[in-house]
């Protein structure tokens, strides 16, 4: 049985394993060269998440309610995992998650670049639109399930709204919790106090 979820807002690894995971996210290539495969990562990162809701729409046009219901979630789980993964390192920096202890309990890791400066706004604007704005669609379409009472739909909505919301939550709590985000907003807030 599970004792528990502790939450963790910082690593909890050793000072030069720390080192390693976090030159991993500094190490990516974010030269002008490499803008162009952030453009396929963009693409991807959109591509799953407007597949599932196109599908979700269209399911109707299916032989049959497994297929639809198959075919939505497949997508939904190549979204996540896409996001948890691949475009939410690349493209702004942030990479967040789970380990089970050997007690069962879970602990929350969150990680945030210490350099920035390499992210491109632009694409940091699409990345964090399309996590909010997802869970929102989602939210829609089951509410409409539930006026429709088509609870088969439903379910899978609440399914969207679960994978979509915990990247959400994820980069949400790598955004502002992890010790990186933490001691930028302390040296931002020590050096406008200087100024004044």
């Amino acid at each position: 049985a599970r004792t528990g979820c502790n939450y963790s807002p910082s690593m909890s690894l050793t000072d030069e394993e720390n080192n390693n995971t976090l030159s991993s996210l500094e190490d990516d290539d974010l030269s002008p060269e490499a803008s162009k495969g952030n453009k396929t990562t963009i693409f991807f990162h959109v591509f799953f998440k407007a597949a599932a809701i196109i599908l979700y729409l269209f399911a109707d046009y299916f032989s049959s309610f497994v297929i639809a219901f198959v075919l939505v979630v497949l997508n939904l789980s190549f979204d996540f995992w896409t996001v948890k993964n691949v475009s939410g390192r690349i493209l702004v920096g942030l990479r967040w998650w789970n380990e089970v202890a050997e007690d069962g309990s879970n602990k929350w890791i969150f990680e945030s670049k210490p350099d920035n400066s390499t992210i491109d706004a632009g694409e940091s604007r699409i990345f964090w639109s399309t996590l909010i704005i997802t869970p929102l669609v989602w939210m829609t379409f089951a509410f409409s399930a539930i006026l429709s009472f088509k609870f088969l739909w439903f379910i899978l909505c609440c399914v969207a709204i679960t994978l979509s919301g915990t990247n959400l939550w994820g980069y949400y709590k790598c955004r502002y919790d992890s010790n990186t985000a933490k001691q930028a907003l302390a040296s931002y807030a020590v050096g406008f106090m200087t100024q004044v």
